[in-house]
């Protein structure tokens, strides 16, 4: 048909035509033995499609509804390879073929619909992809969340600063052992006891105790009993000797009084963190100024000897 052809089936033996009966749509075909086989051929099929590729679209549009509904899927394939997608997904009736031809032709609504019938995970990650590239970034993240690829649920939140889908998400990521992005939710929100808490239910004591000194320090004394408490009994009391414990062990923590004070102060304002280097500048401006006034008197001393020469 046209510059393509179809396949109605392959033989493994020669075959001979003997006619087209068009009252049964049934092209005829006989082998040496005399054996008559028949396949189904429909003549409307024929002439929609030859009237496509002749570019007449509006017979072609009132011969349509003479096609058979099993012959539509085959009909609209013919129109995608001949480049008339939007008919095709008029008249498509497979859903998977429907949602190939939306997501093709940027249709998210008729994707979304079609997503929401089959309910597979892949196909809300796919629409949700589609919506990210095209911006919907509400529609991204209910596929997302439809599909639980936690992964693109914290792309989105984290970009769009939504503090609420970020405390859901952690929740999510927790229930469903994703700990990294239950992590990073938590970090995002600014949450150090979430922190140190995810840290500490997966075992990672040592990372929780540096964590928790570094970020709150009244959690510190709490992680590393609980650290020192696992060493003993993993049969390591030589090393959870050797662990110094904030608040107790003065010697190794000099400064945890101020630490704490600090910590209860709360952070403060960042003015004033840099207020020398106005003044280290203004010094250093008298200075750059006479190195300027030499050079040009320099240049002016330079030209009088060259006159002179002259």
């Amino acid at each position: 048909m046209g510059d393509q052809t179809y396949t109605v089936s392959h033989f493994d033996q020669p075959m001979y035509i003997l006619g087209y009966i068009q009252r049964d749509s049934r092209i005829y075909l006989a082998d040496k033995e005399v054996n008559v086989t028949s396949f189904a051929l429909s003549l409307p099929v024929l002439e929609y499609q030859t009237l496509v590729l002749r570019e007449d679209m509006e017979t072609a549009a009132e011969l349509l509804p003479s096609i058979p509904q099993d012959q539509l899927n085959k009909i609209a394939r013919f129109l995608e390879g001949q480049g008339h997608k939007e008919l095709a997904l008029e008249v498509a009736t497979d859903p998977e073929h429907k949602f190939e031809l939306a997501l093709a032709l940027n249709q998210l609504d008729i994707a979304l619909e079609l997503a929401k019938e089959a309910d597979a995970d892949h196909k809300w990650k796919t629409v949700g992809d589609a919506a990210l590239a095209a911006w919907d970034v509400g529609l991204a993240a209910e596929c997302f969340a439809h599909a639980r690829d936690l992964g693109s649920l914290l792309l989105v939140y984290s970009s769009t600063s939504d503090r609420e889908g970020l405390a859901s998400l952690a929740a999510q990521a927790s229930e469903a052992g994703a700990h990294n992005v239950a992590f990073t939710c938590e970090w995002l929100l600014g949450d150090v006891e979430g922190c140190v808490d995810i840290l500490t239910r997966t075992g990672r004591l040592a990372e929780a105790a540096l964590f928790a000194q570094t970020y709150k320090p009244s959690l510190a004394p709490g992680v590393v009993a609980a650290w020192k408490e696992g060493l003993e009994k993993a049969k390591k009391a030589r090393v959870a000797r050797i662990i110094g414990v904030p608040g107790e062990d003065e010697e190794l923590f000099p400064e945890w009084d101020e630490w704490l004070k600090i910590e209860a102060a709360g952070p403060g304002p960042m003015e004033g963190l840099n207020g020398g280097d106005e003044e280290e500048a203004a010094e250093a401006t008298p200075g750059t100024e006479e190195a300027g006034e030499a050079e040009e008197e320099g240049e002016e001393a330079g030209k009088e000897d060259e006159a002179e020469d002259e």
